[in-house]
């Protein structure tokens, strides 16, 4: 092979590294220049093989590699006992014999008049060996060897740069499924106020308080936005923590939001700049799940639960009533079941009761 032409291939092998839909095309035409069948890619363990990329091998028999037939491979056992790096043919670790009486041999590789074989372990990384393997007709020789040579340092580092891209990328997934699955609303946001990053449980927030703007986070009122933003972007300016209220109109509790920078700082090339966490804290969704624990724990009714939420915001019994729309007797008698049901006798206690329902049940013996 020619100069020009290894270079198009290193190339092509680098674009792959940071794309890995690229890797079946770069694959083929390293087949073709080593003239094989087809060229592979993998990682595995000796009893698993969580990646594999052979573009011109029928899916079927890849499956079946991975599931049974990985364990059998022989060729596979002798490469692996010869330095990483080191490209080896099956003529050089295995007497023809020996290959062609295997059950791999014979029920994998043949039925695909895959005749021969050559590879490498092109690093060990993370407890996995990452190899690359071309299967053809015809005997491997010097010449192909002296291909891998010059390619297999690229290979090399293209493997692991993929490697690691993957293991951020499952990594971020993880955070991500982490994140949304939390109750309270998060957002990460750069110092411009640009949303990064919004969980589930904050984009319930939009349009109900919170907006974004071309991207950007604001509160209801201007006033509101401006403390949200000058938070955001002098977060040390209180102790590296702000707490910022955002209206919901006349007849909603305000949101409660709670700016926390993020501290670490990238020396070298940053995609945003300084970022902070912005935590938002619905307290009428703290009531619906108070509401709820109150009904599972002491078997309070809805009205019941509701009468010891609106107790909560202040007020005597006839205030509270007064509230609810309901006669202060019909009041007092919600309030004297409660007292039964949660095994309480004062308002306070109630009070208490219900701020930690968890604490009050292991008090009253509750399940």
């Amino acid at each position: 092979m020619n100069q020009d032409d290894l270079l198009v291939i290193i190339e092509k092998i680098y674009e792959a590294a940071t794309d890995t839909s690229r890797w079946p095309v770069v694959l083929q035409t390293i087949a073709d220049a080593f003239g094989a069948q087809d060229a592979s890619l993998s990682a595995v363990s000796p009893v698993a093989v969580p990646w594999l990329v052979a573009p011109r091998t029928d899916p079927s028999f890849l499956q079946s590699y991975g599931q049974h037939y990985h364990p059998l491979n022989l060729f596979w056992d002798r490469m692996t006992r010869v330095p990483v790096g080191t490209a080896v043919t099956d003529r050089m670790v295995l007497r023809q014999e020996t290959l062609r009486a295997s059950q791999f041999y014979n029920e994998w590789s043949r039925p695909q008049n895959y005749l021969s074989v050559m590879g490498a372990t092109l690093l060990v990384e993370d407890q996995w060996r990452f190899e690359f393997v071309v299967p053809g007709k015809n005997a491997f020789g010097l010449e192909q060897i002296k291909l891998y040579d010059a390619l297999a340092p690229h290979l090399k580092r293209a493997v692991q740069l993929t490697h690691r891209l993957q293991s951020a990328e499952l990594d971020r997934a993880y955070s991500r499924g982490a994140l949304d699955s939390l109750d309270r609303g998060m957002l990460m946001v750069d110092s411009r106020a640009r949303v990064l990053f919004a969980n589930q449980a904050a984009k319930k927030s939009f349009n109900a308080g919170l907006k974004m703007v071309d991207g950007v986070l604001c509160g209801t009122k201007p006033s509101e936005t401006a403390r949200l933003h000058l938070a955001i972007a002098d977060p040390f300016n209180n102790g590296g923590r702000n707490e910022i209220a955002i209206s919901r109109g006349a007849d909603r509790a305000p949101l409660s939001l709670t700016v926390i920078p993020l501290r670490h700082r990238v020396e070298w090339i940053a995609r945003q700049e300084q970022a902070a966490i912005v935590f938002v804290s619905d307290p009428e969704d703290a009531a619906g799940q108070r509401h709820q624990v109150l009904q599972q724990q002491f078997g309070l009714t809805r009205a019941e639960a509701g009468l010891v939420e609106e107790m909560l915001k202040g007020g005597d019994m006839p205030d509270v009533a007064a509230r609810l729309g309901i006669a202060p007797a019909t009041a007092r008698t919600h309030l004297h079941r409660i007292f039964r049901k949660t095994r309480t006798t004062r308002q306070s206690e109630l009070v208490h009761l219900a701020l930690s329902p968890g604490e009050g049940v292991r008090q009253n013996g509750g399940a």
